[in-house]
């Protein structure tokens, strides 16, 4: 295969996640005239990235090129499988239907292996760097999160979701709002780091 073609190949693949709309927020019953594709999550994420480190730069200890192929490819399992939620079927299963999608979308360059290992490092979370971008993705949620706070049809959110354990205990907590669920669900994460336990207080300070 030429290498124009895998190229061409390659993106038509990739693009698709512009259509896939990040399944969570239907269980959260998000109304509004759209929301956000798997693809948006990603240009989220990567933003976020890059404000973090224009703002505090050398104080991360990062390679922020990495971080950024990290997060570029995060996602890339959902192109073939969709956006699974755990409160889904099939949702235990993810990793490994995951790694075998992966590998089907890189299977015709020669350097499949460096984007494999990006994505295996990221999902492992061990170094610096991958620490670093799983923690931009779980904040982008909870900032996406925010953003729809006025969105929330609280009539409709899913019982399976307001019925889930975890969600039980926030609101035994006082907390009521779908946003509010998703920063506490994630807060002890950020509370690992200076920075993004800074931005988790941001939020907080938002809400009084």
């Amino acid at each position: 295969m030429e290498k124009v073609e895998k190229v061409f190949k390659f993106y038509q693949m990739a693009v698709r996640l512009k259509d896939v709309i990040r399944t969570g927020w239907k269980y959260w019953a998000v109304e509004r005239e759209r929301v956000e594709s798997v693809a948006e999550h990603v240009y989220g994420t990567l933003m976020l990235a890059v404000g973090v480190y224009a703002s505090y730069g050398k104080e991360l200890d990062i390679d922020i090129e990495r971080v950024a192929l990290m997060l570029a490819l995060h996602e890339t399992e959902e192109i073939v499988i969709g956006d699974l939620t755990f409160y889904e079927e099939g949702y235990k299963d993810k990793k490994a239907v995951g790694r075998k999608a992966v590998e089907e979308m890189f299977k015709d360059f020669a350097n499949k292996d460096v984007f494999l290992s990006l994505i295996e490092e990221f999902e492992n979370g061990q170094t610096k760097n991958a620490k670093f971008a799983y923690m931009c993705d779980k904040m982008e949620a909870v900032l996406q999160a925010y953003l729809y706070k006025d969105n929330f049809n609280y009539q409709k959110i899913a019982k399976k979701a307001l019925e889930h354990d975890k969600i039980r205990a926030m609101q035994a907590k006082g907390l009521s709002r779908p946003e509010q669920y998703f920063l506490d669900d994630n807060i002890k994460l950020f509370e690992k780091d200076k920075v993004f336990s800074q931005i988790a207080k941001y939020l907080k300070e938002l809400e009084k």
